[in-house]
């Protein structure tokens, strides 16, 4: 396929793409939309930089109604950031559509009644709990499923894709694809195409696989016009002749052309030997491989993609030919994207990264190259995901702090240096309160634990021992949570009685102090802490010899 009007895809569709620039599909797209037109079930190994969001939400304008004041179809991300950005991205493709796209998140009107919704995992719970109507959902898309799989319960996630019409279309897509992603697609799809199927390693004309070149690539964290402008300027320092910047479209490539001729380094076609930088948009990329092949000393000009290839195709006429250094610039979302084509362009990856600090020690040069490996590992893109999810409630010191306790938190050795050299801590001191009930009401402890638990919200374990007399009952808690007791009992009716409690004031039964005392014999009490002396048979209850009045109170 060569452009978008060669897929399945209305007039209006393809103006819409047209107008933000897009006129050549990816190899995803291209596969996908096809798929997604007749609408079938997709598992798509597909993420950042590969357009997945054209893929499967271009053939979707053409094929839902909207206009029901209800999501038609519903977009599953891993955090709210991506939520929104894809939202307004898929909002300028909706425009002469008629439909309307929104994301569940702050500062979007009425989000419940868009016919595209981009729901994030922190505000699942609208979609069974009544915010979100899902009984006109004809599409649900689980966008970067890797990263939506660790962020949501896996049982509300199958409460939802369970509940859905059985004629509703199913879309997932992750890179990687891993195994609980894999599980859930295959149990919530009927007959799913797998794009891209099969091995897709470029070959040349004799047939054999593409000859092994190093792609360099460093990790862009800021703005990407400022990365392309400082990689310009070390390639032309001491390496290169030109650099060619291909970019994904001409309008991006007119950006970058004038950002860079702010900064002096003027931009033209390739084979302009009169200017430093060559400009190339995805779609003359054929073109621009021809001039490079026909210069004398094509060595002397690198090749640099200023976003991650589309596939491996790309990949291989941008940098799989002569030439001199290749490079790549992705965003760190974009990492296993770049890989996959990688590996399928016959590429070898090499990462380059700013100069690392003076060592401190071993042990922490140690630690740096653990964490270089571990950004390496493909199995680190659903975490990033989650990560990112969290970025949208706490600053990234407060996410970084956070996964310092846990590591901290899981360290043995942390764990002796907690404890190592704390004194033993002063247990609670207990008291006792009185209760103006007793056997004769037909009272017992199980009556006035369960009464002081409901009650006052007391736990039970901070409940000590429980004693009762004829005509009332001494109860031990503990002194922090005596007045709360006394204020939830006091006035209360059990067994047909109305409830007084005070501290036990008898001068026989007092505490003798507020220190921590242990009951007669040392032994401890049920908690495993010392109880205050507690005489059986002591008469009196109100420190006067007789019982205390009955009260009528409030019940």
């Amino acid at each position: 396929m060569s452009t978008f009007e060669d897929l399945p895809l209305g007039p209006e569709t393809v103006a819409a793409l047209a107008a933000e620039g897009m006129e050549v599909p990816t190899p995803f797209q291209a596969a996908a939309i096809p798929v997604i037109a007749r609408g079938k079930d997709l598992m798509g190994r597909a993420g950042p930089g590969s357009g997945a969001l054209v893929a499967y939400g271009a053939p979707l304008i053409d094929r839902l109604e909207g206009g029901a004041g209800a999501p038609a179809c519903l977009v599953l991300c891993s955090g709210a950031r991506q939520a929104a950005e894809l939202a307004r991205s898929f909002a300028l493709l909706c425009d002469g559509s008629g439909l309307r796209a929104a994301a569940l998140a702050p500062h979007w009107n009425l989000p419940e009644r868009a016919d595209f919704l981009f729901v994030p995992a922190d505000r699942f719970s609208a979609l069974y709990d009544g915010t979100v109507p899902v009984d006109r959902v004809r599409t649900v898309v689980v966008h970067d499923g890797d990263g939506v799989v660790k962020s949501v319960p896996r049982d509300h996630l199958e409460a939802l894709l369970t509940g859905l019409p059985s004629d509703c279309q199913r879309v997932f897509c992750g890179l990687p694809f891993g195994p609980d992603l894999l599980s859930i697609a295959r149990r919530f799809t009927s007959r799913a195409v797998t794009v891209p199927p099969g091995d897709s390693v470029p070959r040349n004309r004799s047939g054999k696989a593409a000859r092994k070149r190093d792609l360099h690539f460093t990790v862009v964290e800021g703005d990407r016009a400022e990365s392309v402008l400082a990689l310009t300027a070390d390639l032309l320092s001491d390496t290169v002749r030109h650099v060619l910047l291909y970019a994904t479209t001409a309008d991006q490539a007119a950006d970058l052309g004038d950002y860079l001729a702010v900064h002096g380094y003027h931009a033209g076609p390739p084979g302009d030997e009169t200017v430093p930088v060559w400009l190339c948009p995805a779609e003359e990329e054929a073109e621009a491989r021809a001039a490079l092949d026909a210069l004398a000393d094509p060595d002397q000009v690198a090749t640099v993609s200023c976003t991650v290839p589309s596939g491996a195709h790309a990949a291989t006429a941008r940098h799989g030919g002569s030439g001199g250094p290749a490079w790549a610039l992705p965003a760190v979302r974009e990492l296993g994207h770049l890989r996959q084509i990688a590996a399928e362009a016959g590429l070898k990856l090499k990462r380059v990264r700013p100069d690392r600090p003076a060592r401190v020690s071993n042990a922490l040069d140690q630690l740096a190259d653990r964490l270089h490996e571990a950004a390496r590992a493909p199995e680190a893109t659903p975490y990033y995901l989650v990560v990112e999810s969290l970025l949208d409630r706490f600053a990234a010191a407060e996410v970084a702090a956070a996964a310092l306790l846990l590591l901290d938190r899981g360290s043995d050795r942390s764990a002796v240096a907690r404890t190592a050299g704390k004194s033993p801590e002063i247990p609670e001191s207990w008291v006792r309160l009185f209760v103006s009930a007793g056997k004769r009401d037909e009272i017992g402890p199980r009556e006035l634990l369960g009464a002081l638990t409901s009650e006052s919200g007391v736990a039970g374990k901070r409940v000590g021992r429980i004693d009762v007399r004829e005509s009332h009952s001494l109860i031990e808690v503990y002194e922090s949570d005596a007045g709360k007791v006394i204020k939830a009992l006091n006035g209360t009716t059990l067994g047909g009685r109305s409830l007084r409690v005070d501290y036990d004031r008898a001068k026989d039964r007092r505490p003798r102090d507020r220190r921590p005392q242990g009951k007669p014999g040392g032994g401890p009490s049920r908690s495993g802490l010392p109880r205050p002396p507690f005489r059986r048979g002591a008469s009196g209850t109100s420190g006067r010899g007789k019982p205390p009045p009955r009260r009528t109170g409030r019940s």
